[in-house]
């Protein structure tokens, strides 16, 4: 039987602190192959798919589609904490569409 714990925050904080978001994104075709981004220079990105893809972060990314990365389902912001200088690097699930990518404070 599996189990889990569920912990919740208690105290004067009020929920999570609002997110800045950069006032324009870059934009990376989601295709067969992988495709990198440029370099990050924030600490934070809010990544927005219009199709099924998976990611993969890091200083030289490199995506793949076997389950070995991150999978991003179309239409659904996310938020990731990345260093500064990494890339985000995408490729499609089943069908071609666009990453964007959008730094966060």
């Amino acid at each position: 039987m599996s189990s889990f714990k569920i912990s919740t925050v208690s105290g004067t904080h009020n929920g999570l602190p609002a997110i800045k978001p950069a006032t324009a994104s870059s934009k990376i075709s989601i295709g067969a192959a992988s495709a990198p981004s440029a370099a990050i220079q924030s600490k934070m990105v809010r990544l927005v798919a219009t199709s099924d893809c998976h990611v993969a972060f890091g200083t030289n990314p490199t995506a793949v589609a076997d389950g070995t990365c991150l999978f991003l389902p179309a239409g659904i912001p996310e938020y990731f904490v990345v260093n500064p200088g990494d890339k985000v690097a995408v490729i499609q699930d089943a069908a071609a569409g666009s990453l964007f990518i959008s730094s966060a404070i």
